[in-house]
């Protein structure tokens, strides 16, 4: 496949950051395990079809993290692991913990959301992370219209503002979810409303893919 053009440079080290959708099961003992995601789909497209960039791709995602989480480990498993490039898809807990509390964790409110992402990017491009990808949350229930799933869409566009202010590329991974599971029900794109199957996590890859250029 010819290459377009793409912010992605030969041997960069691509780190993904955020949640149980980024983090699919990964194996904690491997520090080069990519889970059975997006990650590990985008690892396979990449290679495969542009082998000449022999990105090295690392995953960091944490099954149940908030922005809050992500900035509690924020050193250790970002800052220190030096990426070139950096891509967060982060949100969904922010806002599921409305429905209860899980370990302690509490809902985290939009405003304060939006100021954590912002302190994540800065504290990324002050320690020299200029190439940042920012992924939106993408859905809580099976249903599109209900209040839990429409408060994530502003999660979302809080995401956009926040890529556009510090020039990220932002991925609009909601959108394709959405429109999937309305246009095509019978397929399981997210089983339970939230987590994506293999062919949900396709579409965010896919989307990762044509933000960054490489579709």
């Amino acid at each position: 496949m010819r290459m377009k053009t793409s912010f992605l440079r030969r041997n960069d080290r691509i780190l993904f950051q955020g949640d149980s959708i980024t983090d699919a099961g990964r194996d904690r003992e491997n520090p080069f395990n990519l889970g059975n995601g997006y990650v590990a789909i985008l690892k396979g497209l990449i290679h495969g079809f542009y082998p000449e960039l022999n990105a090295i791709i690392l995953n960091r995602g944490n099954g149940g993290d908030r922005t809050t989480e992500l900035l509690q480990r924020w050193d250790a498993d970002c800052l220190a692991l030096k990426p070139d490039v950096l891509s967060i898809k982060i949100g969904v807990n922010d806002v599921w913990r409305l429905a209860g509390e899980w370990n302690g964790q509490k809902h985290v409110p939009l405003k304060e959301f939006a100021a954590n992402l912002d302190t994540l990017v800065t504290q990324a491009r002050g320690k020299g992370i200029e190439r940042i990808v920012l992924i939106s949350p993408t859905t809580i229930t099976p249903e599109a219209d209900t209040p839990m799933n429409n408060m994530l869409g502003e999660y979302a566009e809080a995401v956009k503002q926040l890529a556009q202010r510090f020039n990220a590329v932002y991925v609009d991974a909601r959108t394709p979810l959405l429109n999937a599971r309305a246009n095509d029900p019978k397929t399981s794109w997210t089983p339970d409303g939230c987590h994506p199957s293999i062919s949900g996590h396709t579409l965010v890859a896919v989307a990762w893919l044509k933000a960054v250029g490489l579709m």
